[in-house]
């Protein structure tokens, strides 16, 4: 029988334990187990996270060697160990997920993880009902929804996940995905073949997507590897506006002010753009896996 816990963003409390009637755990368990399957029919071929590639239908991506610091395998290998969950719209509103899992027979924790979305909570406030035998009833205390599907799964020290953007909001992932800080964002402005007038507006423009895309290019030494006048000769030929100038007898690439052209620009030299070796025809892709 599978248990259920929380993982929260109380440091006093990471992680807390429901106490589940019989029929519920039985129930908790049947679909968890179902969802477990379902996760692994959607994940049959495995490809190591990069940040590049986003799985398609019958992919996962996978981190081996996650640090699975909140120690979410100890809950579910020691469940009586873990404190259980205050119910209270306070303790309900600091959770982040939940999760489950079972231990093989060699001891190894498979762990589930769901992330939670607050609008599942079951509030006090105002009146909650459910239908039950042909009339609506009373909701009596706090609660919440169990969704459909899982997020993740640790399992011997690989993390399994078909989603980043809700696995961040569960687990710091800083550690597995890189993004330009303000030092790197100033260190890429110095790079002989750019141009760049205003680093505190390139700055400024640079969100989460600007910042990933620096540290992709800066990672991929493009820049160095490949001439301003080449670089400008494709960007020609996908139609890929950008302006070089000359200083000190070197052509720069200008780094656009506006956000949208920066985001163009930088979009092509992360090599987004590319064409079918049949039909010659141009594309954007917002996921890249290497042949």
């Amino acid at each position: 029988m599978l248990n259920l816990f929380a993982l929260t963003e109380d440091p006093t409390n990471r992680r807390v334990r429901f106490s589940l009637s019989q029929e519920v755990q039985t129930d908790l368990t049947t679909l968890l187990t179902q969802q477990e399957a379902d996760f692994a029919d959607n994940g049959q071929e495995e490809i190591q996270f990069d940040g590049k590639y986003k799985p398609d239908l019958g992919e996962i991506l996978v981190i081996n060697g996650f640090d699975d610091i909140d120690d979410l395998a100890d809950a579910v290998a020691n469940p009586l160990s873990i404190p259980e969950v205050q119910p209270s719209p306070d303790t309900f509103d600091t959770i982040k997920a939940l999760f489950s899992g079972h231990v093989d027979a060699g001891g190894i924790v498979t762990v589930l993880v769901q992330y939670f979305d607050k609008k599942r909570v079951i509030s006090t406030n105002g009146l909650s009902i459910f239908h039950s035998s042909n009339v609506y009833k009373k909701i009596e205390g706090i609660g919440l929804t169990i969704d459909s599907k899982i997020t993740a799964t640790i399992r011997d020290g690989a993390l399994k996940f078909h989603s980043f953007h809700l696995l961040r909001q569960i687990f710091d992932m800083s550690a597995y995905y890189k993004e330009a800080t303000d030092g790197d964002i100033h260190d890429f402005a110095t790079l002989p073949c750019l141009g760049i007038s205003n680093v505190s507006t390139l700055v400024a423009n640079s969100d989460n997507w600007v910042r990933r895309k620096l540290w992709l290019i800066s990672q991929s030494q493009i820049l160095t590897k490949v001439p301003v006048c080449d670089i400008k000769a494709v960007a020609a030929e996908f139609s890929i506006p950008l302006e070089t100038e000359h200083s000190d007898g070197v052509e720069k690439i200008k780094i656009p002010e506006a956000k949208r052209d920066l985001k163009t620009l930088l979009r092509f030299l992360d090599e987004d753009y590319y064409k079918s070796p049949l039909l010659q025809n141009r594309y954007i892709t917002n996921s890249k896996r290497p042949v």
